[in-house]
C-alpha cells in the first residue's frame, strides 16, 4: 500500500528543479526520505525512477540535471492524473 504525499510540500520542494533552474548548477539529490516505488516503478518521494536512484552515485552533473528535468516532468503528469 502506498503512502499519500503532501503535493503541496513536494511541489515546493521539487519547484526549483524547473528546466529554466537547472542551468550551472550541481544536481543535487532530490531523494525526500520516502522511498516508495509505485505500480511504475517510480519513487513518489522523488519522482525518479528505479534505475535512476540506483545510478545517481555514478552518473555525470548533466545526467543528474537531465533526471530531475525528468523527475520534474513526472511530478507535473501525476498532478495532472490526480
Amino acid at each position: 500500500m502506498l503512502h499519500k504525499v503532501n503535493n503541496s510540500r513536494v511541489h515546493r520542494f521539487i519547484r526549483h528543479l524547473h528546466p529554466r533552474c537547472m542551468k550551472e548548477q550541481e544536481a543535487k539529490s532530490p531523494c525526500r526520505k520516502v522511498c516508495r516505488l509505485d505500480i511504475d516503478g517510480m519513487c513518489v518521494g522523488c519522482f525518479r525512477m528505479l534505475d535512476e536512484i540506483a545510478n545517481w552515485e555514478i552518473m555525470t552533473n548533466n545526467e543528474r540535471l537531465e533526471v530531475l528535468r525528468k523527475a520534474h516532468l513526472r511530478m507535473q503528469l501525476r498532478k495532472i492524473k490526480l
